[in-house]
């Protein structure tokens, strides 16, 4: 995997420069009567979801998800509240009894039916305790609609269909936006004749951004240095108080071969980090980061 880089184009002129959320699994109550009927629609409740964009960071080496773009519950600096799980409303035994909560006895299940992204890129799921990716779905192919649990019991008539599973890490190989269809069904089969209590959900979009969304600012110092300056805590997470290594090169054109390494910076819990180029070249230029923070 090729580290990102990021390019910064100019001239040599003076240019411009941890909440955890839940989203909750219940029903639609078609006829109003408060209580979960054979047949009725699951939805997912809440609209927080909405219009936002979660945004996967990239995780250090040697963690969990070391070499992918990552979003878990870990504590981290940048975009603290972006973290969230996928839960499933009680009937009252496990959790208070939640208005709209799926049927006793239902199994609520969630699948991926849809993923856009990055050319060549994947996105997928790491599950709590594993070392490997638990799922992993090329972009802008079909999906084949794998599914991840929800409810925390099992297919019994009599199960809560509550769930409150923690620790599934989203995850992505490329830097990018990620648009990831996801939508909510019942495997239970305790309905009479053998068939789940509810019928599937609509299909929710959530959106996420991996890699950082920034453009650094660049400053022409009075003795004529130029200072480029960039947010610090990419890859700065709970325990860790050092982030991803920037390498910062130059260029008197955008050819392969033609970069030129000044020197590195590494990341910390600092708002931002700043690096400067003490002989700027004469005329036209241009600086690029480079994070080497994947595995091989």
């Amino acid at each position: 995997m090729k580290p990102p880089i990021f390019p910064i184009f100019l001239a040599l002129t003076l240019l411009p420069a941890t909440a955890h959320d839940h989203f909750a699994v219940g029903i639609i109550d078609a006829n109003n009567n408060g209580q979960p009927d054979p047949g009725e629609q699951l939805q997912l409740t809440g609209t927080n979801w909405m219009n936002r964009t979660f945004r996967l960071l990239p995780r250090p080496i040697g963690q969990r998800c070391g070499g992918y773009y990552n979003l878990s519950e870990a504590v981290r600096t940048l975009f603290p509240s972006d973290s969230f799980s996928i839960t499933a409303l009680s009937d009252g035994q496990y959790d208070l009894a939640s208005p709209n909560h799926p049927r006793t006895g239902s199994w609520i299940w969630a699948e991926i039916v849809s993923v856009a992204g990055p050319s060549g890129a994947s996105f997928g799921f790491w599950d709590e305790g594993f070392n490997v990716v638990t799922n992993s779905l090329a972009t802008n192919q079909p999906t084949g609609n794998p599914r991840f649990v929800i409810s925390e019991g099992i297919d019994d008539v009599s199960d809560d269909p509550f769930g409150h599973i923690h620790g599934r890490a989203w995850t992505a190989t490329k830097p990018g936006d990620y648009t990831v269809g996801i939508r909510f069904v019942d495997r239970s089969t305790t309905r009479p004749g053998g068939g789940p209590w509810h019928t599937p959900s609509q299909t929710y979009l959530f959106k996420f951004q991996a890699g950082p969304s920034f453009q650094p600012t660049m400053t022409r110092n009075s003795g004529g240095s130029i200072a480029l300056t960039w947010p610090s805590q990419m890859g700065v997470w709970s325990g860790f108080q050092n982030g991803m290594v920037f390498t910062v090169q130059r260029s008197q054109s955008m050819a392969a071969n033609q970069w030129q390494t000044l020197g590195t910076v590494t990341g910390t819990t600092a708002n931002t980090a700043t690096f400067t180029d003490p002989s700027p070249l004469q005329g036209k230029a241009f600086y690029r980061l480079v994070y080497g923070w994947s595995t091989p």
